[in-house]
């Protein structure tokens, strides 16, 4: 069974909640983008030492000569994984939150306006 990805996938959350109210769904989306952009940052290091690790045919070697190559890596990708990151991730979902509610007001609004003026007829 594979992990399913949270891309691009609508949250039900109701919108009569205020918009940092957030469901354990959500606090799994803001991880999962918080992880996914610290490895992104820090890419090309990454890149750097499975090139590196894969120019050797023994692991042994690999791991003693490619040892700066992943410090590097780890310490990029740990620089990225602190408290402020993930409480960015959390302040653009809450703010995409809070559009999509805008949005469903809008639309209901439009509805009940539609509503009313078939009544009317």
């Amino acid at each position: 069974m594979s992990k399913k990805p949270y891309d691009g996938v609508d949250l039900p959350t109701n919108p009569n909640l205020p918009a940092w109210i957030l469901t354990p769904k959500e606090e799994q989306v803001i991880f999962e983008r918080w992880r996914k952009k610290a490895f992104a940052k820090c890419d090309d290091l990454i890149k750097a030492y499975v090139e590196c690790s894969n120019s050797y045919e023994n692991p042994m070697d690999a791991m003693k000569k490619c040892e700066a190559a992943n410090k590097r890596s780890l310490d990029c990708v740990q620089s990225y994984q602190k408290m402020e990151y993930l409480d960015q991730e959390r302040d653009i979902l809450i703010a995409e939150k809070k559009l999509k509610q805008k949005l469903y007001r809008q639309q209901l609004q439009a509805a009940r306006e539609a509503e009313a003026k078939n009544i009317q007829k």
